[in-house]
């Protein structure tokens, strides 16, 4: 059964990514509060970023096993625009020029806004952002439909 702590944590996921997207610093901060909600909440906020993220590296169509998944250009066009403090900061680079996890000690809320910021520059590099917007949107549309809860 999902519970309403799983659906709380992919959906603030989603819209923590949106509000990067867009900019929008009231909805980062609303949707990094809804996601710090409860242990439970976080955890599933960054699996499901941990996820995209993955997803959005897999999905670039320069994709090879054989070198490292570096960051385009389009993703690093948009990192250019978006307020980030160290260490995040630095974990953002690091997983744009390797695609890999940094040996950075973060704290959930860190970890959280690195794979979101992380998630959308992989996904603006394969779709660019009206596309990613859109996309976002899909899942997060999906996400918020009625689930069985507990």
């Amino acid at each position: 059964m999902i519970s309403t702590q799983q659906i709380a944590g992919e959906s603030a996921a989603l819209d923590l990514m949106l509000a990067h997207l867009t900019h929008d610093p009231e909805a980062i901060a609303s949707a990094t509060a809804d996601s710090a909600a409860c242990p439970t909440t976080t955890a599933f906020a960054r699996q499901q970023l941990a996820g995209l993220l993955h997803d959005a590296v897999l999905a670039h169509p320069s994709i090879s096993l054989h070198r490292p998944a570096v960051l385009g250009p389009a993703g690093r066009a948009w990192l250019q625009h978006v307020t980030m403090h160290s260490p995040a900061a630095d974990t953002v680079m690091a997983l744009a020029d390797d695609g890999a996890d940094p040996r950075h000690h973060l704290d959930d809320a860190q970890w959280i806004a690195t794979y979101a910021i992380s998630a959308v520059a992989r996904i603006i590099d394969v779709y660019e952002p009206d596309e990613t917007a859109e996309r976002l949107t899909q899942l997060r549309d999906a996400d918020s439909l009625p689930h069985l809860t507990q």
